[in-house]
């Protein structure tokens, strides 16, 4: 893409914790860190993808979880990308302050004309964590190609 003022992709959209709140990551269930209010429609007809900076604190438990999950879904729900978090990192008690990049499936249909509500969510295994209030989950469109 030539880049320029002829087709501008507009600023990234920021996204709270569900609720601005902390948010109980139940062990064993696909839990709702991050979705944005409304649908993210891209600015015009191309090839797109999203891409999802996630800057998170995560509060362990007493006990730690055995394995964490991120993914980053689409509405229907469909996965896009995942990360595991190093299982080293999952320490009794730890607080982790993860950031990294997730990005989704190249389509020409699934973000324009009529956009799509993206889902982080958050997988642990065996014991509850939190991801507390003040992250951040960060949504931005990458054009691919026409």
């Amino acid at each position: 893409m030539a880049w320029g003022t002829a087709r501008p992709l507009g600023l990234p959209t920021i996204v709270a914790t569900v609720g601005a709140a902390d948010v109980t990551l139940t062990a064993g269930s696909d839990i709702t860190g991050f979705t944005p209010s409304a649908a993210l429609i891209a600015g015009f007809q191309s090839t797109w993808a999203y891409m999802v900076l996630v800057f998170a604190t995560i509060v362990l438990g007493a006990t730690a979880p055995s394995a964490l999950v991120c993914k980053l879904k689409t509405a229907t729900p469909t996965t896009l990308d995942t990360l595991t978090i190093p299982p080293a990192n999952l320490v009794n008690s730890a607080i982790l302050a993860l950031s990294f990049c997730l990005v989704g499936t190249a389509s020409s249909t699934l973000y324009y004309p009529s956009g799509d509500t993206p889902v982080i969510t958050f997988n642990g295994t065996g014991q509850n964590s939190t991801l507390k209030a003040g992250s951040r989950a960060v949504f931005a469109f990458w054009d691919v190609g026409d």
